[in-house]
């Protein structure tokens, strides 16, 4: 049996699988385990030229326990005691188990599941639910409270009240993993009674409301080289339950059906979702046909948020040549808004991307990344003024390559990574304000001896950033690290420092020179099987050319640290 725990602190979660210990004891009962550790520290911290970062002699003690139940539970339980601040933790504000047994899973407590993108999508819950997927059949059905009745008061008046919402998902389907169809149906809604007060100014942007949502939801394989995909939902949602009923026009089996779960309203919108794409795949090549639409306003209680109000079209072909030495890829694709054509403006947006990879040899390899983004805005209902129509092309390339000497005791790598971006405004009446690009250049070479445990690390950087009005800034220096093993690698050894030099010039030719000394070492020496001894220590120059913001730190630490 597999168990899932979800532990969380506050108001978030956190989902912790885990695999049940199936071999019993000899009693026949799954023991509990223990597991842990416990460390505590000492420093001294200095600096001037700014305000204190840190206490001038921190110290303090940390531990942790985790106790692992029968059935792959797992509790973990945290506590900082120190100068710096106290902190305990333990995972019992909220709580959920989704047990699974062969084909059936069982959800209880705080959960979230996901049955597609457009209906139930990775809402938190509270409530229970199972999913079943005996043979090829594929069912689930989750009931809970989606939203917990939040009031006003007088000690707290920023608090945004909200409807404790409660609501249902169900999931009917036929397939397995990678090749299924499934219908879903959700439904939830607000309790015009769960809050006591509602301060005048919440009255219009908070009202009880109510979602239906019917979708359907595919993943298809097509002769072993046709993949479709399929996501599509219709969605009722009405803004305030309090609003005038609207009669339905016309009655027939599926408006008597669905009229029992959902009654339309003055503030009643009807709109949908749906992204769809096909895909052909052989040994070595593959493209791919994306297409998307979600409605303006398009919402679903069983999601938190996600973007609506676009069309979306795309293409995304690969290509693997020279036997899998040159790969291929990219895409593009157009988007557009403004679907109900009752905004001032359309924006409409290009994406387009490829990625070239070429490894001719075991030694040597080149990687190039190209990619386009491209806004620009149409008239809607009123006409674009040229002063402020948008109109931007941001462009990215980067190209990494790498050489790599290795043998039984030494392993050298070189790297040379280039990185170009740059933003142009297509509007001459703005690009004087946005037009802005940045150049990076990374030269590294690196250095490791199997049998010795040293390792060499040098890095060159340059860092060129042009903005607007004319300023410039410049980042360039070198980074050195070392490492090193000693004592069958009981004490391992590290030193690492950097210089950056920085230049700032301003669009009316003054510059200010600043540096940047940035050095640390480091010490561990492991005592026991499980227990170690370390030493740290820190120390960072800055001096950005301005008197007010010249400052120095260092600071050193010395801990001790024992795992159970």
């Amino acid at each position: 049996m597999r168990l899932c725990l979800l532990l969380a602190l506050g108001w978030s979660s956190c989902m912790v699988p885990a695999t049940a210990q199936t071999n019993p004891s000899p009693n026949g009962a799954l023991p509990a385990k223990v597991s842990g550790g416990f460390s505590a520290y000492a420093g001294f911290y200095a600096g001037s030229g700014m305000v204190a970062r840190n206490q001038p002699t921190p110290f303090g003690l940390s531990g942790s326990i985790t106790v692992a139940l029968p059935g792959g539970i797992s509790l973990p339980f945290s506590a900082v005691l120190g100068n710096q601040g106290n902190s305990f933790r333990q995972p019992f504000n909220q709580f959920g188990v989704s047990p699974t047994y062969k084909w059936a899973t069982i959800h209880a407590g705080y959960r979230n599941v996901t049955f597609s993108p457009f209906t139930l999508a990775g809402h938190t819950f509270l409530g229970g639910g199972a999913e079943l997927n005996p043979g090829k059949l594929r069912l689930g059905a989750v009931y809970g409270r989606f939203n917990k009745a939040i009031s006003t008061n007088l000690a707290q008046p920023d608090i945004i009240p909200a409807y404790q919402r409660t609501g249902y998902a169900l999931k009917v389907g036929y397939g397995k993993p990678g090749n299924y169809v499934d219908l879903l149906l959700l439904r939830a809604h607000d309790d015009s009674t769960s809050i006591t007060s509602l301060p005048q100014s919440a009255t219009q942007s908070v009202a009880p409301a109510e979602n239906l949502v019917v979708g359907a939801t595919s993943r298809l394989l097509i002769r072993k080289h046709i993949t479709v995909e399929l996501d599509a939902a219709v969605s009722a949602y009405t803004r305030d339950v309090r609003s005038t009923v609207v009669a339905a026009e016309g009655s027939n089996a599926v408006t008597r059906f669905f009229g029992r779960m959902f009654t339309a309203r003055i503030s009643t919108q009807l709109t949908q979702a749906t992204q769809a794409a096909i895909g052909y795949r052989t040994k070595n090549a593959g493209i791919k046909l994306q297409y998307k639409r979600i409605d303006p306003n398009f919402q679903t209680m069983g999601s938190y948020y996600f973007q609506s109000d676009i069309e979306s079209y795309a293409i995304a072909p690969n290509l693997t040549l020279l036997e899998g030495k040159l790969r291929l890829s990219g895409s593009y694709g157009i988007q557009i808004d403004n679907l109900a054509k009752n905004k001032n403006a359309r924006t409409g947006r290009t994406i387009g991307s490829l990625v070239v990879s070429y490894n001719p040899a075991t030694a040597f390899g080149i990687d190039l990344q190209l990619s386009n983004y491209g806004i620009s805005q149409q008239a809607g209902l009123r006409p674009i003024i040229d002063t402020i129509r948008l109109a931007q092309n941001n462009f990215s390339a980067t190209i990494n390559t790498r050489y790599t000497i290795q043998n039984e005791q030494v392993v050298q790598l070189v790297t040379l990574i280039a990185t170009r971006q740059q933003l142009t405004d297509l509007n001459e009446r703005t690009a004087a304000f946005t037009n802005n690009t940045n150049t990076n250049l990374n030269l590294g070479y690196f250095y490791q001896s199997i049998r010795s445990g040293l390792g060499i690390s040098l890095l060159l950087s340059y860092t060129e950033s042009n903005l607007s009005m004319g300023m410039q800034t410049t980042f360039y220096g070198p980074t050195l690290g070392l490492t090193k093993n000693f004592l069958t690698n009981k004490l391992t050894t590290a030193l690492n420092a950097s210089y950056l030099i920085n230049k700032q010039t301003d669009g009316g030719g003054a510059m200010l020179n600043g540096k940047i000394l940035n050095a640390s070492g480091n010490v561990a020496y492991q005592l026991a099987k499980r227990q170690n001894l370390s030493l740290q220590l820190a120390y960072l120059n800055t001096d950005t050319g301005l008197l007010e913001q010249r400052y120095n730190e260092i600071r050193g630490t010395l801990g001790y640290g024992i795992s159970f």
